[in-house]
């Protein structure tokens, strides 16, 4: 299969109502998903529908969701609007997208009543009563915390409900089942080449793709091999004032609806009416989780020490402390396990990483240097380290790093 430079197989999905649903081809998600065969290992990143694009040559400006609704409303143009949809979602990622695949509810009901179930851990209860019951009414959807066995209708409503929590929490939910599905094929050894040549009419018939049966049969049995998959979604909802209340992929915010014509969208950090487009922060987001996957596979838990001397930081930028927390609400943005902040009571020189657990960390300590400078890396630990043997890295900041922020000031986006 095609390949990016790093070696990523990247795939567009949209999931549609089709031309028996209300609202003809709204793009009810849109995910990228990225798939290293070498690492064993999955990113997918889903695209909030309300976020707002624009596009000169096709002379359409609007929620991406919109953009597919459009497109393929007017001549049912599937393939050509799939293709500008993946020029979009490139613009906001930042690496190419090849592949594309467009699947209709039904088949996404029917693949999983072909599994006969999947099992599904809620996290939260969902009590929708505006679920749409397909005759232009509505009807009420409830699911309770725990492990849940849907079948393919049920799985379809958790899918799509919205009014009972936020798009965001959707987009979890809409992954969920895409690993719940992978499990399920991968544990019970479902499917083979047999078996899919034989589903291969009828998957055709509801799933319009750019990718061959060839490509599918390949792409079905290095799934088996597939041990890590990693779920992202770019939201609104995070802080950038306490680390314990931010997340990976807060990259956009809500704007005044009066310069959007009243519309309800989303925009990335950093959007000036001069700049409708500005992604910087959103390819630099997924650039990392889609191609520094180490990282994440590595996951230890970070604990970050201010042991910055207060006098000297008085003397070199504006404030004196909170650097450990800033810092820490920037790393987590981008998929680091930071759990804890301290002041560390020692002032030296420069910035340190102690590595307290049982591995190495190689890759976590090496994707770190791209967000700050690290002087040393410490594995023989001594007395002191010892208690706080409890967090697999500990990253102590020092005066070496306020030198830096007189240089360059603070970004918790880049």
């Amino acid at each position: 299969m095609k390949r990016d430079e790093f070696g990523n197989v990247n795939v567009m999905v949209i999931w549609y109502g089709g031309a028996n649903h209300a609202w003809w081809y709204l793009a009810d998600s849109i995910m990228v998903v990225s798939w290293n065969p070498k690492l064993w290992a999955i990113t997918m990143i889903s695209i909030p529908r309300d976020l707002y694009v624009y596009d000169a040559e096709q002379r359409m400006h609007g929620r991406i969701n919109e953009v597919f609704s459009r497109g393929v409303s007017r001549k049912h143009e599937f393939d050509t609007w799939a293709i500008v949809m993946a020029s979009m979602l490139e613009d906001i990622v930042w690496f190419e997208i090849p592949y594309y695949a467009l699947v209709d509810f039904q088949w996404f009901q029917w693949i999983i009543d072909t599994l006969w179930w999947i099992i599904i851990d809620v996290p939260e209860r969902i009590y929708d009563q505006t679920y749409p019951n397909g005759r232009w009414w509505y009807l009420t959807f409830t699911v309770n915390p725990w492990l849940n066995k849907f079948d393919g209708k049920t799985a379809l409503m958790y899918a799509r409900s919205r009014h009972s929590s936020s798009d965001f929490a959707r987009s979890l939910r809409q992954q969920q089942i895409i690993k719940a599905v992978m499990d399920k094929i991968s544990n019970n050894g479902i499917w083979n080449v047999g078996k899919i040549k034989q589903l291969y009419s009828e998957y055709t018939e509801m799933v319009r793709t750019n990718i061959s049966l060839k490509e599918i049969i390949w792409m079905v049995k290095n799934f088996y091999d597939v041990k890590n998959i990693f779920s992202y979604w770019f939201t609104t909802e995070c802080s950038n004032y306490a680390y314990k209340y931010s997340y990976p992929w807060c990259f956009l915010y809500t704007p005044d609806r009066a310069l959007f014509d009243w519309a309800s969208v989303i925009i990335p950090d950093g959007w000036t009416p001069g700049n409708v487009t500005f992604y910087d922060y959103t390819k630099n987001f997924a650039f990392f989780v889609a191609h520094n996957q180490k990282y994440l596979m590595e996951n230890p838990s970070i604990s970050i020490m201010n042991g910055i001397d207060k006098n000297f930081a008085r003397k070199t930028v504006r404030k004196a402390d909170g650097f450990a927390n800033q810092l820490a609400v920037k790393l987590k943005k981008y998929a680091f396990n930071v759990v804890d902040t301290q002041n560390f009571g020692q002032a030296i020189s420069w910035n340190v990483v102690y590595v307290l657990g049982t591995g190495n960390y190689k890759d976590t300590i090496n994707t770190l240097k791209y967000f700050l400078d690290i002087s040393e890396v410490v594995t023989n630990i001594g007395s002191w380290e010892i208690s706080y043997s409890w967090v697999d890295l500990m990253l102590v900041l020092w005066n070496q790093y306020v030198e830096k922020l007189a240089i360059s000031p603070f970004n918790y986006y880049k």
